[in-house]
């Protein structure tokens, strides 16, 4: 028995060493900046992105603006997208988005990726039901500061707008 004993010690050791020696994935400037802030759509900047799109393929000329109880409600259900590192896996990226807020609202969860050079992020989000993720989403990051988020789908063409939150 202390011959099996002494025997499995080693084993646990060296995969306690291992699991404890892995680092935290290394993000670039841009995956940084995404982890600093809890980013909301901006309902009303997103729709002047898309008829400023609009006017520039068509011609035609869009003035739309969410005001009044119709902007509140906007905001109100408006996404809200928070990025972080894994607590359980230092190795992932996990983010959340949320639509609405308080008790109205719905969360769903995933794991994201950024390119090397920060400028495609890779948003893929989890089915509970499946076991796995979806199909991933990828964008382009447009603009990230401080101040402001610009995403544009790479399969939609949709651009959308995050300020903090």
């Amino acid at each position: 028995m202390k011959k099996i004993l002494l025997g499995i010690l080693p084993i646990l050791a060296i995969m306690f060493i291992a699991s404890c020696g892995k680092d935290e994935i290394k993000v670039p400037k841009n995956g940084e900046l995404l982890m600093k802030y809890a980013w909301k759509l901006q309902p009303n900047e997103t729709i002047d992105a898309a008829t400023d799109s609009l006017k520039n393929q068509t011609g035609v000329t869009a003035d739309i603006q969410l005001n009044g109880d119709v902007g509140k409600i906007a905001d109100f259900l408006a996404e809200t997208l928070t990025f972080a590192r894994d607590k359980n896996d230092k190795q992932k990226l996990a983010y959340s988005s949320q639509i609405g807020e308080g008790i109205l609202s719905s969360k769903v969860v995933g794991y994201w990726e950024i390119s090397e050079d920060g400028n495609t992020l890779t948003l893929k989000e989890w089915d509970s039901e499946l076991g796995k993720t979806k199909e991933p989403v990828v964008y382009t990051i447009q603009e990230i500061t401080d101040e402001k988020l610009v995403l544009k789908n790479n399969e939609t063409g949709g651009i959308k707008i995050y300020f903090p939150k």
